[in-house]
């Protein structure tokens, strides 16, 4: 078994580990129902504790599965992350959040009716309209960045 080998297996057994223990700390954050403490009343209710701990175990879990992933690609698939990350997701989210602003300068309700037009609706519109034109500007050009080398 060579080294490389050896690191993948590893690699898998933690991310199985985490997997058992992101299952345990879900089970055990559901029946925690207690509020969070020390929480500012100027941000509305406070969520419970198990919320809290579940969002917390959740985002550890992503960065190390997420570590544990990239350390495992190979030089090619890791440059072609990293270029369409670069030039996809840049150039996506140009267009994305560009889009957004043109047509909301345009008069054009992007908006569904029973959603609230408030300015927090129309941040939100924008960021999900910035995030959308990035990852649909990341996934051409990842297909861009293959088809080129193939």
């Amino acid at each position: 078994m060579n080294t490389a080998t050896k690191t993948a297996a590893g690699d898998k057994k933690k991310i199985d580990d985490l997997t058992a223990g992101l299952c345990a700390l879900t089970v055990v954050s559901v029946s925690a129902t207690a509020a969070t403490p020390f929480w500012p009343q100027t941000w509305g209710q406070a969520p419970s504790i198990g919320v809290v701990a579940l969002a917390a175990g959740l985002a550890i879990f992503l960065a190390l599965h997420t570590l544990y992933w990239w350390r495992n690609l190979d030089e090619a698939a890791q440059e072609a992350h990293k270029w369409a990350w670069w030039w996809g997701g840049n150039l996506g989210f140009i267009i994305g959040a560009g889009a957004v602003i043109a047509s909301a300068l345009a008069g054009i309700d992007l908006l569904p009716a029973r959603v609230p037009h408030t300015d927090a609706a129309l941040i939100g519109l924008g960021v999900v309209g910035a995030f959308a034109g990035q990852a649909v500007g990341y996934g051409l050009a990842w297909c861009f960045w293959w088809a080129a080398r193939r």
